[in-house]
């Protein structure tokens, strides 16, 4: 069977294996095709074939052998791998029907022009095994990008799958990150000189509009389409060569899978990072709801056991007692009610209905109110209080659960006796406001987390100590809807300072 000479360029170093039971045919197939180019080795029976057929690409398979016949040893061979092209000098158009049905890409007939015809015919046999192996790889890239689940593996199949397809010695795949360009998987042992590969890289993503193909180096965008590139894929060989249009398309489509890949991994990271985060919310409103319940009950406990004291004993208690345990009521009662504002603010702000009525309100005026407010609370508390009259954009309610929320933190948190400061001032358009309290203080990953809702520090979770870790979350969104802004400055031992800003009247926005 004859056929033209390929002009698609013929790589180097392709193995074929001849197998025939006659020694001459065997030199000169041998011969030809060496001279062609290819790397040959010879068997002469099925044994020897077998031995040899998993070093190779291609099969030149003759009909007649030892003990067998090419037909039957075909199948064998060609579900090894490599292609089989039957030869036979028997010139029957049935036997190499059968040939091809038992998997063979190609037949040649041994007359006189075999061994002018036989390089052509292998040539264009391993083209076709080189397609269906192409076809195959990318296929499997495909499906495996699709299915992407762990990132470092499938960046390695992606790169290492470019290598072979591409015939290259290297495959790099640099990603674009938070903190710029890296590389991200390699595969071969020949990247070069790799400052100047990820210089080149770089370049690229700087214009992504063509692909650059230099110095035996083709680097193409990912994805290689309108989209923002995020990274870039590199092929390298060792010798300089320019990569023909056909590679470059096949780079284009292998960069396309690798950006698959990548959005496929971020977007699996990115879900696996909600459910994380949404376990973490419901393990917390779990939390938050056993909090709730003990933290209303409690209160609840006693302006119940309060009044049921005085119905029962009301004639034996003196006006002392009866005053003592009405006083009791009130403050449980005020500590019920706060409890359910925080609640009811707190639903609010999830549903996002927390509004302020924004006025001109004096400062210095609302936090002394406040501090005189919160009576007993602050008893035997020294209450350090500097804060000139300062005129601020705020609402008068929102301020002063602010500051409530603020002071009864720091209470709550320091040991009894121990000074408390509210200190404010104004700068750059804004009002500051700053609570410091002596207390046992934050560590740096505590404090990053303080105005978290339904959190608590780790120091005061496992202790006595009530709370629904809402106060600081509530702070923080009152000071935002009033245009201000929340910090805090703790140190483990030194205590903490909580903050906020209001906007002044004459730096608001027009």
């Amino acid at each position: 069977m004859g056929g033209q000479t390929t002009t698609i360029e013929k790589p180097a170093g392709v193995r074929v294996l001849v197998v025939d039971d006659d020694p001459d045919h065997r030199f000169l197939a041998r011969r030809r095709l060496e001279l062609a180019g290819f790397v040959v080795c010879l068997a002469g029976n099925a044994e020897e074939a077998l031995a040899l057929v998993d070093s190779v690409d291609l099969v030149v398979l003759d009909y007649r052998l030892p003990g067998t016949t090419g037909l039957d040893l075909l199948p064998v061979l060609a579900d090894r791998g490599p292609s089989v092209v039957m030869a036979t000098g028997m010139g029957s158009e049935g036997l190499a029907v059968e040939a091809m049905r038992r998997g063979a890409v190609d037949y040649i007939v041994k007359d006189e022009s075999y061994l002018d015809i036989v390089a052509d015919v292998v040539w264009r046999a391993w083209f076709h095994h080189d397609l269906v192996r192409r076809v195959g790889e990318l296929e499997r890239i495909g499906l495996l990008v699709t299915s992407a689940s762990a990132r470092p593996e499938v960046f390695a199949e992606v790169v290492d799958g470019a290598r072979r397809l591409l015939r290259a010695d290297a495959c790099a795949l640099f990603v674009l990150t938070d903190a710029g360009l890296v590389q991200e998987a390699t595969a071969g042992d020949h990247l070069g000189d790799r400052r100047r590969l990820l210089a080149a890289a770089r370049r690229l993503l700087a214009n992504p509009d063509a692909a650059v193909d230099e110095d035996g180096r083709l680097l193409v965008p990912v994805p290689p389409a309108e989209e923002t590139p995020m990274g870039v894929l590199a092929v390298v060989t060792r010798q300089a060569r320019a990569f023909a249009p056909e590679e470059r398309r096949l780079a284009v489509v292998l960069a396309s899978h690798a950006g698959i890949a990548l959005g496929s991994i971020r977007r699996l990271e990115l879900e696996r990072s909600l459910v994380d985060d949404l376990q973490q919310m419901l393990d917390l409103r779990r939390e938050l709801m056993a909090n709730v319940s003990h933290e209303l009950r409690t209160p609840l406990t006693c302006v119940s056991g309060f009044a049921e004291t005085l119905r029962v004993h009301w004639d034996s208690l003196s006006d002392a007692d009866r005053l003592e345990f009405v006083g009791k009521i009130c403050h449980h009662s005020a500590e019920l009610g706060d409890l359910v504002e925080r609640l009811l603010d707190f639903s609010r702000v999830e549903a996002g209905r927390l509004s302020a009525g924004i006025e001109s309100v004096d400062l210095g005026t609302e936090v002394d109110e406040t501090v005189a407010s919160l009576g007993p609370l602050v008893d035997g508390r020294a209450i350090d209080i500097d804060v000139p009259p300062t005129l601020v954009m705020a609402d008068s309610a929102l301020l002063r659960r602010t500051l409530t929320n603020l002071l009864s933190n720091a209470v709550k948190y320091s040991d009894p006796g121990t000074p408390i400061a509210v200190r404010g001032w104004a700068d750059d358009g804004m009002a500051h406001v700053e609570v410091s309290d002596h207390g046992h203080g934050l560590t740096r990953e505590d404090a990053e987390r303080a105005f978290d809702p339904f959190w608590r520090a780790s120091h005061v979770v496992n202790n006595t100590l009530r709370g629904t870790g809402l106060g600081l979350a509530l702070v923080k969104e009152y000071v935002r809807v009033m245009g201000g802004d929340v910090s805090v400055d703790s140190e483990p031992g030194r205590g903490s300072t909580f903050g906020f800003t209001l906007p002044l009247p004459e730096f608001l926005p027009v």
